[in-house]
């Protein structure tokens, strides 16, 4: 009965090479690591021919020629027949133990990793160093056709790319041109802030324009004293709105020229009186932002969209001087249909905000890349 060591980088190396040599008959002895490699011994049963290897024989073939074979002194299922105790049937039941004991050598020369797993000479992918740098599966699907087929360095800017063209909003600017500016958001989002700066990009684009900011409140609503800071320190009005203002008030604009509206009603409540008013003012005059922070889950960022589904707001990123948006939360954007249009900072309320064009998306996300590579380098190669 042939015994054999064999050495591989892993264990179905070693089993190739047992495979060739032994031949579907060999089991496995013994399965170890020694200095990063696995070592394998295996033999053969006694008596029983080798078979040739077969080219297209895998995994599967083993397990169905040897593990479902039934031996020949077998009983049938729901009789009360039994093995006879004949020497034959010992033969079966040592052979069935042998079958066994090879399975689970097998299944033990298997090893289920994750990406941090992955051996780090291997040759650069696309795919996998952008899932390492935090994009989704989800978002990697949307923008295959961008960099399948591309070497790594080119399908990785071809996919970054194609990223920023997909979140950037291609006509935020036009938000300036509306007549109502609606700013949603959950409390602590930046949501009243972001009121307060597009107040002041609104007079420094139309200075000629009498421009005011609003509160739009629920039930239950206070005075909004941030907002009414902000327009101390802008020289603006400030006025109070509730969900029971006749929709027909939003279309009488004879005081002023533009409005910009901080909404602190519940998120339903928010976009059920928005509806109404677009429905009953021209939607062309009508501009909707929801704030989301820089660090937001992934879980929030969906929650946030599917609340202000019905509107679909344009997005602008808040406090990114405080913290910074990831890959994962970049693909929750692309896989919620998100569009960006401001990008926006906390600690200045005039000239700390610019809308977020496909060039300074990609800038973004290049840097954030570049960030993942020098942590985790890669050698360069193809796709």
């Amino acid at each position: 009965m042939p015994t054999i060591t064999v050495q591989a980088a892993d264990s179905a190396t070693a089993m190739d090479e047992i495979w060739e040599k032994l031949g579907p008959d060999a089991m496995i002895i013994s399965t170890s690591k020694r200095n990063g490699r696995i070592v394998m011994e295996a033999t053969t049963e006694s008596g029983k021919p080798a078979m040739a290897p077969s080219v297209e024989a895998g995994f599967s073939d083993i397990f169905k020629g040897q593990m479902l074979t039934k031996p020949l002194g077998a009983v049938k299922a729901g009789t009360s027949e039994q093995m006879p105790a004949t020497a034959a049937g010992a033969s079966d039941i040592a052979g069935l133990r042998r079958d066994i004991m090879q399975m689970q050598n097998m299944l033990s020369g298997l090893v289920l990793t994750d990406l941090d797993g992955v051996n780090p000479s291997l040759l650069a992918s696309t795919r996998l160093e952008l899932q390492r740098a935090g994009f989704s599966a989800a978002a990697l699907d949307l923008l295959k056709a961008r960099y399948a087929g591309l070497t790594y360095a080119d399908g990785c800017d071809a996919f970054l790319a194609g990223m920023a063209q997909r979140l950037a909003h291609p006509h935020a600017e036009a938000l300036l041109t509306k007549r109502l500016i609606f700013v949603v958001g959950s409390s602590g989002t930046g949501r009243t802030t972001m009121a307060a700066k597009l107040t002041a990009m609104l007079r420094e684009a139309h200075p000629k324009k009498e421009i005011i900011a609003a509160s739009l409140h629920g039930q239950n609503a206070s005075n909004n004293q941030s907002l009414q800071g902000f327009g101390r320190l802008l020289n603006v009005p400030i006025c109070t709105l509730s969900l029971e203002t006749p929709v027909a008030d939003f279309n009488k604009m004879t005081d002023y020229d533009i409005m910009v509206i901080d909404v602190t009603a519940m998120p339903d409540e928010a976009s059920q009186k928005i509806a109404e008013i677009k429905a009953h003012v021209s939607a062309k005059d009508i501009g909707i932002i929801a704030t989301i922070p820089g660090s937001t889950s992934r879980a929030m960022i969906e929650l946030t969209m599917q609340r202000f589904a019905d509107l679909v707001p344009m997005i602008a990123l808040t406090k990114l001087d405080e913290c910074e948006t990831t890959a994962s939360e970049f693909s929750a954007y692309a896989e919620q249909g998100a569009r960006i249009s401001i990008l926006s900072g906390t600690k200045s309320v005039i000239g700390a905000s610019i809308f977020a064009s496909e060039n300074i998306l990609l800038q973004y996300l290049k840097e954030n890349f570049s960030n993942h590579e020098a942590i985790m380098p890669t050698g360069k190669g193809l796709e």
